[in-house]
């Protein structure tokens, strides 16, 4: 026997007990149209669809989503143009080039308190398997957009990084003018987002003054200015009776090596840096 013509009678049989049952809202239509409708019907609908022929037919499964690569996931933050979405690039190559190296995080471990899951890892690795060398040049540009935009946190990076990505160009070849360059520009921008009271940016700032190094030689007054600074704002932000870890107890000799002078320029630095927190922050002026 005919499978198709088969179907196809006993949906027309379906049909017209359909319509026995529940009449058309046209009276007048005869048993042989609805018969001859029902049979022209197309085959492959279920039985029951045909007790309501007008129904439509339930939609496709919907496609399963396509994964987020890197590729996509850099593609959309470099179109937005914005400094944020540049060191938010910025951050997901790097996040590749530490998970690839270490099959872990351990920036995020630290912020989440625990160690990552298998799934959590498994995820990484897929999203950082295409990671090229292209992409991997590409980083050091994201991080130098968003830190001259002054985006919280970049100036530092763009620090730790060293000139181009090599730290030890400022050992090897101290006297480059590129390298010379880029120190400038790196200390430039940390100044700007210290005096905006960038709180990374001012502790950076207060280590790299303590003593002669590789980027800045010691500068025990820079270095106090910064360190009041910090003291003024974690006075304001710190829970009463914990300890503010810039109290003079611990860092006495640093003021002790300053002319009162210097002190009286290194309090007035550091009351506008805090003065500047606090407008950011939406605290009240200290009178």
């Amino acid at each position: 026997m005919n499978v198709k013509l088969t179907g196809i009678a006993i949906a027309a049989l379906a049909a017209a007990l359909a319509l026995a049952y529940w009449p058309a809202p046209d009276s007048g239509m005869s048993e042989a149209a609805a018969g001859a409708g029902a049979a022209s019907a197309p085959p492959g609908r279920s039985l029951a669809a045909y007790f309501n022929l007008g129904a439509v037919p339930p939609p496709a499964p919907a496609a399963a989503p396509e994964p987020v690569t890197l590729a996509r996931q850099l593609d959309r933050l470099a179109a937005s143009g914005t400094p944020e979405d540049a060191y938010a690039a910025y951050q997901l190559l790097d996040d590749c080039i530490a998970f690839l190296q270490e099959g872990r995080l351990p920036a995020l471990e630290f912020e989440l308190g625990r160690e990552m899951t298998a799934p959590e890892k498994a995820a990484q690795r897929q999203l950082c398997a295409g990671l090229t060398q292209r992409q991997r040049d590409e980083r050091l540009g994201y991080l130098a957009t968003a830190a001259k935009a002054g985006v919280p946190g970049a100036a530092t990076l763009f620090l730790s990084e060293g000139p181009f990505g090599d730290r030890s160009a400022l050992r090897n070849r101290p006297d480059d003018p590129l390298v010379q360059a880029w120190k400038q520009q790196a200390i430039a921008q940390l100044t700007a987002q210290a005096d905006d009271a960038e709180l990374t940016s001012v502790s950076t700032l207060m280590m790299a003054y303590l003593r002669d190094g590789e980027v800045v030689r010691k500068d025990a007054p820079q270095a106090y200015g910064y360190l009041l600074a910090l003291r003024m704002v974690y006075d304001d932000i710190l829970a009463p009776g914990v300890s503010n870890p810039y109290q003079d107890e611990y860092w006495h000799w640093l003021q002790d090596e300053l002319s009162p002078a210097q002190q009286a320029a290194a309090t007035a630095k550091a009351q506008a840096i805090a003065a500047k927190f606090r407008q950011h922050a939406g605290r009240p002026a200290h009178g």
